[in-house]
Protein backbone atom coordinates (compact mmCIF):
# COMPACT_ATOMS: atom_id res chain seq x y z
CA UNK A 1 0.00 0.00 0.00
CA UNK A 2 1.54 3.57 -0.95
CA UNK A 3 0.56 6.98 -1.21
CA UNK A 4 -0.82 7.80 -4.86
CA UNK A 5 -2.35 11.49 -3.68
CA UNK A 6 -2.38 13.16 -0.30
CA UNK A 7 -5.13 15.05 1.43
CA UNK A 8 -4.73 18.39 1.51
CA UNK A 9 -7.45 19.15 4.47
CA UNK A 10 -7.97 15.67 6.57
CA UNK A 11 -11.22 14.76 6.49
CA UNK A 12 -12.59 18.00 4.55
CA UNK A 13 -11.39 15.85 1.63
CA UNK A 14 -12.74 13.06 2.60
CA UNK A 15 -12.50 10.92 -0.77
CA UNK A 16 -16.11 8.95 -1.12
CA UNK A 17 -15.35 7.73 -4.28
CA UNK A 18 -13.55 7.27 -7.36
CA UNK A 19 -13.08 6.43 -11.26
CA UNK A 20 -11.93 6.95 -14.49
CA UNK A 21 -13.09 8.92 -17.73
CA UNK A 22 -12.59 7.31 -21.43
CA UNK A 23 -9.21 9.24 -21.47
CA UNK A 24 -8.06 7.09 -18.40
CA UNK A 25 -8.43 10.44 -16.04
CA UNK A 26 -9.16 10.13 -12.50
CA UNK A 27 -11.83 11.88 -11.12
CA UNK A 28 -12.50 11.95 -7.22
CA UNK A 29 -16.00 12.85 -5.47
CA UNK A 30 -15.25 15.16 -2.30
CA UNK A 31 -18.63 14.41 -0.41
CA UNK A 32 -17.78 17.04 2.17
CA UNK A 33 -16.98 19.82 -0.52
CA UNK A 34 -19.59 18.86 -2.72
CA UNK A 35 -16.95 18.74 -5.39
CA UNK A 36 -15.47 16.15 -8.22
CA UNK A 37 -12.12 16.62 -8.89
CA UNK A 38 -10.12 15.25 -12.06
CA UNK A 39 -6.14 14.77 -11.27
CA UNK A 40 -4.04 14.80 -13.25
CA UNK A 41 -0.95 12.08 -13.25
CA UNK A 42 1.22 14.54 -11.03
CA UNK A 43 -1.43 14.24 -8.59
CA UNK A 44 -2.60 18.06 -9.06
CA UNK A 45 -6.37 19.43 -9.28
CA UNK A 46 -7.06 19.98 -13.25
CA UNK A 47 -10.33 19.99 -13.08
CA UNK A 48 -13.73 20.99 -11.09
CA UNK A 49 -17.14 20.10 -10.98
CA UNK A 50 -19.58 21.35 -8.47
CA UNK A 51 -21.83 18.88 -6.99
CA UNK A 52 -23.99 18.17 -4.13
CA UNK A 53 -22.61 15.37 -1.57
CA UNK A 54 -21.17 13.27 -4.64
CA UNK A 55 -21.06 9.71 -4.62
CA UNK A 56 -19.67 7.37 -7.29
CA UNK A 57 -18.38 8.15 -10.06
CA UNK A 58 -19.24 5.90 -13.36
CA UNK A 59 -18.26 6.75 -17.12
CA UNK A 60 -21.13 5.44 -18.91
CA UNK A 61 -21.96 4.03 -22.47
CA UNK A 62 -22.12 7.08 -24.03
CA UNK A 63 -18.77 8.30 -22.53
CA UNK A 64 -20.26 10.80 -20.47
CA UNK A 65 -19.51 10.66 -16.93
CA UNK A 66 -22.10 10.45 -14.41
CA UNK A 67 -22.02 11.03 -10.42
CA UNK A 68 -24.73 10.55 -8.12
CA UNK A 69 -25.41 13.81 -5.77
CA UNK A 70 -27.76 13.71 -2.49
CA UNK A 71 -25.25 11.14 -1.10
CA UNK A 72 -26.35 12.02 2.70
CA UNK A 73 -28.88 10.75 5.24
CA UNK A 74 -30.52 14.40 5.05
CA UNK A 75 -30.47 14.90 1.18
CA UNK A 76 -32.34 11.04 1.18
CA UNK A 77 -35.20 11.66 3.54
CA UNK A 78 -36.17 14.81 0.93
CA UNK A 79 -36.06 13.01 -1.46
CA UNK A 80 -33.08 15.45 -3.34
CA UNK A 81 -30.88 12.57 -4.52
CA UNK A 82 -30.30 11.62 -7.77
CA UNK A 83 -27.46 11.50 -10.91
CA UNK A 84 -26.14 14.43 -13.54
CA UNK A 85 -23.76 13.37 -15.81
CA UNK A 86 -20.73 15.52 -18.25
CA UNK A 87 -18.65 15.48 -20.88
CA UNK A 88 -14.87 14.77 -19.11
CA UNK A 89 -13.26 15.80 -21.63
CA UNK A 90 -14.83 19.62 -21.90
CA UNK A 91 -12.44 22.44 -20.77
CA UNK A 92 -14.95 23.36 -18.45
CA UNK A 93 -17.75 20.36 -18.33
CA UNK A 94 -21.59 21.87 -17.81
CA UNK A 95 -23.34 18.58 -15.53
CA UNK A 96 -26.79 18.40 -16.45
CA UNK A 97 -29.37 16.48 -14.43
CA UNK A 98 -29.82 12.87 -15.79
CA UNK A 99 -32.45 11.52 -13.25
CA UNK A 100 -33.82 13.21 -9.75
CA UNK A 101 -36.20 12.42 -7.31
CA UNK A 102 -34.31 9.41 -5.72
CA UNK A 103 -33.24 9.10 -2.26
CA UNK A 104 -29.55 8.66 -0.52
CA UNK A 105 -27.87 8.22 -4.27
CA UNK A 106 -24.36 6.25 -3.04
CA UNK A 107 -23.40 3.51 -5.71
CA UNK A 108 -24.03 2.94 -9.26
CA UNK A 109 -22.70 0.69 -11.83
CA UNK A 110 -24.00 0.35 -15.87
CA UNK A 111 -24.93 -2.97 -17.18
CA UNK A 112 -24.15 -4.11 -20.16
CA UNK A 113 -27.84 -2.61 -21.77
CA UNK A 114 -26.83 0.75 -20.97
CA UNK A 115 -29.40 0.41 -17.80
CA UNK A 116 -28.01 2.33 -14.49
CA UNK A 117 -28.54 0.94 -11.43
CA UNK A 118 -28.01 3.08 -8.17
CA UNK A 119 -27.70 1.93 -4.52
CA UNK A 120 -30.12 3.65 -2.22
CA UNK A 121 -28.69 3.88 1.05
CA UNK A 122 -31.50 5.38 2.77
CA UNK A 123 -34.26 3.43 1.60
CA UNK A 124 -32.31 0.48 1.34
CA UNK A 125 -33.00 -0.50 -2.41
CA UNK A 126 -31.28 -0.42 -5.97
CA UNK A 127 -33.08 2.31 -8.44
CA UNK A 128 -33.11 0.79 -11.74
CA UNK A 129 -33.11 3.60 -14.46
CA UNK A 130 -33.21 3.23 -17.84
CA UNK A 131 -31.06 4.72 -20.94
CA UNK A 132 -33.75 7.33 -21.03
CA UNK A 133 -33.78 8.46 -17.85
CA UNK A 134 -37.04 6.73 -16.42
CA UNK A 135 -37.57 4.78 -13.43
CA UNK A 136 -37.98 1.09 -13.60
CA UNK A 137 -40.63 1.35 -10.50
CA UNK A 138 -41.67 -2.31 -10.37
CA UNK A 139 -37.72 -3.50 -10.48
CA UNK A 140 -37.13 -1.21 -7.96
CA UNK A 141 -39.87 -2.27 -5.64
CA UNK A 142 -39.35 -5.76 -5.83
CA UNK A 143 -35.14 -5.14 -5.29
CA UNK A 144 -36.69 -3.18 -1.71
CA UNK A 145 -38.43 -5.99 -0.64
CA UNK A 146 -35.20 -8.63 -1.75
CA UNK A 147 -32.82 -6.13 0.53
CA UNK A 148 -35.11 -5.79 3.11
CA UNK A 149 -34.92 -9.29 4.07
CA UNK A 150 -31.04 -9.16 3.54
CA UNK A 151 -30.06 -6.03 5.97
CA UNK A 152 -29.62 -2.39 6.03
CA UNK A 153 -27.82 -0.21 4.22
CA UNK A 154 -27.11 -0.67 0.48
CA UNK A 155 -24.10 1.36 -0.67
CA UNK A 156 -21.54 -0.35 -3.52
CA UNK A 157 -22.54 -2.42 -6.51
CA UNK A 158 -21.04 -3.78 -9.01
CA UNK A 159 -22.20 -5.96 -12.02
CA UNK A 160 -21.00 -9.39 -13.41
CA UNK A 161 -23.92 -10.84 -16.06
CA UNK A 162 -26.86 -10.91 -15.12
CA UNK A 163 -25.53 -10.40 -11.37
CA UNK A 164 -25.22 -7.06 -9.00
CA UNK A 165 -23.18 -7.26 -6.22
CA UNK A 166 -24.29 -5.22 -3.23
CA UNK A 167 -22.54 -4.24 0.05
CA UNK A 168 -24.81 -3.74 2.90
CA UNK A 169 -23.20 -0.63 4.76
CA UNK A 170 -24.97 -1.37 7.92
CA UNK A 171 -25.07 -5.22 7.97
CA UNK A 172 -24.09 -6.71 11.55
CA UNK A 173 -21.95 -9.54 9.59
CA UNK A 174 -20.57 -7.05 6.75
CA UNK A 175 -23.00 -8.31 3.55
CA UNK A 176 -22.59 -8.72 0.41
CA UNK A 177 -25.52 -9.68 -1.41
CA UNK A 178 -26.52 -11.27 -5.24
CA UNK A 179 -28.78 -9.43 -6.91
CA UNK A 180 -30.50 -11.40 -10.09
CA UNK A 181 -30.97 -8.50 -12.69
CA UNK A 182 -33.71 -10.61 -14.70
CA UNK A 183 -35.34 -11.46 -10.89
CA UNK A 184 -34.23 -8.88 -8.31
CA UNK A 185 -37.08 -10.62 -5.67
CA UNK A 186 -34.20 -13.48 -5.51
CA UNK A 187 -31.90 -11.49 -3.39
CA UNK A 188 -29.12 -14.15 -2.22
CA UNK A 189 -26.38 -13.54 0.38
CA UNK A 190 -23.22 -13.70 -1.84
CA UNK A 191 -20.68 -13.45 1.25
CA UNK A 192 -20.74 -12.54 4.93
CA UNK A 193 -17.14 -10.74 5.41
CA UNK A 194 -17.58 -10.96 9.45
CA UNK A 195 -17.09 -14.42 11.03
CA UNK A 196 -19.53 -12.89 13.54
CA UNK A 197 -22.24 -10.57 14.23
CA UNK A 198 -20.19 -7.36 14.86
CA UNK A 199 -16.93 -8.22 14.28
CA UNK A 200 -14.66 -6.97 11.56
CA UNK A 201 -14.26 -6.70 8.83
CA UNK A 202 -17.78 -4.72 9.48
CA UNK A 203 -19.23 -1.51 6.97
CA UNK A 204 -18.54 -2.82 3.36
CA UNK A 205 -18.68 0.34 1.07
CA UNK A 206 -17.50 0.40 -2.50
CA UNK A 207 -16.40 -2.43 -3.97
CA UNK A 208 -14.95 -3.95 -7.75
CA UNK A 209 -14.79 -6.90 -9.76
CA UNK A 210 -11.67 -8.25 -11.28
CA UNK A 211 -11.04 -10.89 -14.19
CA UNK A 212 -12.38 -14.28 -12.75
CA UNK A 213 -15.46 -12.68 -10.52
CA UNK A 214 -13.83 -11.93 -7.45
CA UNK A 215 -14.83 -8.83 -5.74
CA UNK A 216 -12.61 -6.20 -3.90
CA UNK A 217 -14.07 -4.75 -1.02
CA UNK A 218 -13.15 -1.47 0.88
CA UNK A 219 -14.50 -1.25 4.23
CA UNK A 220 -15.46 1.46 6.88
CA UNK A 221 -13.29 -0.30 9.81
CA UNK A 222 -9.92 -0.33 7.55
CA UNK A 223 -9.93 -3.70 5.81
CA UNK A 224 -9.15 -4.16 1.94
CA UNK A 225 -10.72 -7.65 1.20
CA UNK A 226 -11.05 -9.58 -1.44
CA UNK A 227 -14.18 -12.08 -1.57
CA UNK A 228 -15.24 -15.11 -4.15
CA UNK A 229 -18.99 -14.87 -4.32
CA UNK A 230 -19.55 -18.64 -5.75
CA UNK A 231 -17.37 -20.06 -2.76
CA UNK A 232 -18.72 -17.26 -0.37
CA UNK A 233 -15.77 -16.82 1.10
CA UNK A 234 -13.33 -13.65 1.92
CA UNK A 235 -9.44 -12.99 2.77
CA UNK A 236 -8.16 -10.14 4.20
CA UNK A 237 -5.88 -7.92 1.89
CA UNK A 238 -4.39 -5.34 4.11
CA UNK A 239 -5.20 -3.26 6.86
CA UNK A 240 -4.89 1.02 6.56
CA UNK A 241 -6.91 3.73 7.68
CA UNK A 242 -11.12 3.25 6.85
CA UNK A 243 -11.82 2.73 2.81
CA UNK A 244 -14.65 4.58 0.94
CA UNK A 245 -14.04 3.83 -2.41
CA UNK A 246 -12.08 0.77 -4.45
CA UNK A 247 -11.50 0.92 -8.63
CA UNK A 248 -9.09 -1.38 -10.77
CA UNK A 249 -6.78 1.07 -12.56
CA UNK A 250 -7.09 1.00 -16.18
CA UNK A 251 -3.74 0.31 -17.45
CA UNK A 252 -2.45 -2.56 -14.61
CA UNK A 253 -5.51 -5.44 -13.22
CA UNK A 254 -3.20 -5.27 -10.55
CA UNK A 255 -3.54 -2.73 -9.35
CA UNK A 256 -6.13 -1.06 -7.15
CA UNK A 257 -6.89 2.58 -6.18
CA UNK A 258 -8.41 3.22 -2.62
CA UNK A 259 -10.49 6.10 -1.59
CA UNK A 260 -10.54 7.11 2.49
CA UNK A 261 -12.25 8.52 4.81
CA UNK A 262 -9.52 11.08 5.64
CA UNK A 263 -9.17 12.02 2.26
CA UNK A 264 -6.17 10.21 1.25
CA UNK A 265 -5.95 8.00 -1.94
CA UNK A 266 -3.88 4.64 -1.99
CA UNK A 267 -2.63 2.42 -4.35
CA UNK A 268 -2.82 -1.13 -3.51
CA UNK A 269 -0.66 -3.96 -5.95
CA UNK A 270 -1.55 -7.04 -5.73
CA UNK A 271 0.67 -9.68 -6.37
CA UNK A 272 -0.14 -12.67 -8.62
CA UNK A 273 -1.17 -16.06 -6.05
Amino acid sequence: MRMAIPTRAPLLDWSENLGFDGGGNVWIARSLRNVVERFDRDGHVVTSVPVTSPGAVRIGPDGLLYVTFGNSPIAGAARRGGVLRFDPSADSPQPEVFVSGLGQANGAVFDGDGNLYVADTGSNTVVRIHRDGTIDTDWTERARTALAAQGPGADGIVVAGNTLYVTLLESPTGRVVALPIDDPGRASVAVDLAAAPLSTPLLPDDLAIAAGGLLYIATGTGQFVRADPLTHTSCLLTTDQPITSVTISPTDASTFILGTEGGDVLLAHLLAS
